[in-house]
């Protein structure tokens, strides 16, 4: 497989950048692929020229552990909060899986020590949680003090902001489950009628 045309670094590589060409064995790089699916649909870690031979070195692929920002889809971001046991759902939490994220946040306006929490989104991806992005291993809990979401522009802005304002918890989701709920606040001023939601 070679570059039909210079493939620029950081650049999703799609089938129309390569093509097959014959090379004699004693020039083939040990690396290189022969097969274009093996690359697209990865990134490009460096410039690859015109008529290159594709390396799998040079090449991220869903297959390989590259660093988190290779992971983010395009016009998406990746942004950290902070968990503990309780808030973080005991560690339960892996990569792949889908949360909702709530904000609670003290409402002086009623009384002292009133509080709401709303439901600011639902159905986030999980990019990685703790430090490092890495799997939870034999399906063993880890305790975590971040996960870190992929979210919109938008929606980083408004965790960013609630951040500073109360605390998150995360409600881990079935993967079979997508459907998003049209909830209300829930607080101090509806509390009496939380048998009814």
């Amino acid at each position: 497989v070679i570059a039909r045309s210079t493939i620029p670094a950081h650049t999703r590589i799609s089938a129309e950048l390569l093509e097959v060409r014959s090379v004699p064995v004693d020039l083939i790089h040990p690396e290189a692929g022969d097969d274009i699916s093996l690359f697209v649909g990865g990134i490009a870690r460096s410039e690859i020229v015109r008529g290159e031979q594709i390396l799998m070195s040079r090449v991220y692929t869903e297959d390989q552990r590259a660093t988190l920002s290779y992971r983010i889809p395009e016009n998406m971001r990746a942004v950290s909060i902070p968990v503990n046991e309780v808030t973080g759902v005991a560690g339960y939490i892996a990569p792949g899986d889908r949360v909702d994220v709530l904000l609670t946040i003290e409402d002086e306006s009623i009384n002292e020590g009133a509080a709401t929490t709303y439901t600011l989104f639902q159905n986030i991806n999980v990019l990685a949680i703790g430090e490092l992005p890495r799997e939870v291993e034999d399906d063993e809990s880890r305790l975590v003090n971040t996960v870190t979401l992929e979210v919109t522009p938008e929606q980083a802005e408004v965790l960013a902001f609630s951040y500073q304002r109360g605390s998150f918890h995360l409600v881990l989701r079935s993967p079979a489950d997508e459907v998003r709920l049209p909830l209300d606040a829930f607080g101090t001023e509806n509390f009496e009628d939380f048998r009814v939601r």
